[in-house]
C-alpha cells in the first residue's frame, strides 16, 4: 500500500531525512485513527512537506512498524526520548 507522510517544513525533517541524521518517524494519536494498523513493512511512502506545495518531495520502503497499545504520558514519552537519537524532534 502507498501512504503520504507530511513532514514539518520548519523542522527540516525531509532534510534529515534525506542526509541520514532522522531515520524513523512517529506518529501519535489519542485513539487508534488511520493509519493505525494499515501500515506494513515493504509499504510506499511518499513524503511532502506541509507548506501547502502539495508535491512529493521523495520516496521510500517501510522497513519496520511498531504498533503499541494506548500508553500513558510517561511511557510515550519514554518510547520518544528512548528514540530521539533516530526521530531528531525538536522542541519547537
Amino acid at each position: 500500500m502507498d501512504h503520504v507522510v507530511y513532514l514539518d517544513a520548519k523542522a527540516n525533517e525531509l532534510e534529515k531525512l534525506l542526509n541520514g541524521r532522522k531515520t524513523m518517524i512517529i506518529r501519535g494519536a489519542t485513539g487508534r485513527k488511520l493509519p493505525y494498523g494499515r501500515v506494513i513493512e515493504g509499504d510506499i511512502l511518499y513524503f511532502i512537506n506541509n507548506n501547502a506545495e502539495g508535491v512529493i518531495k521523495a520516496k521510500a520502503v517501510v522497513n519496520r512498524v511498531y504498533n503499541s497499545e494506548k500508553m500513558s504520558s510517561e511511557e510515550s514519552i519514554s518510547v520518544v526520548k528512548k528514540n530521539q537519537d533516530k526521530l531528531q524532534l525538536t522542541d519547537a
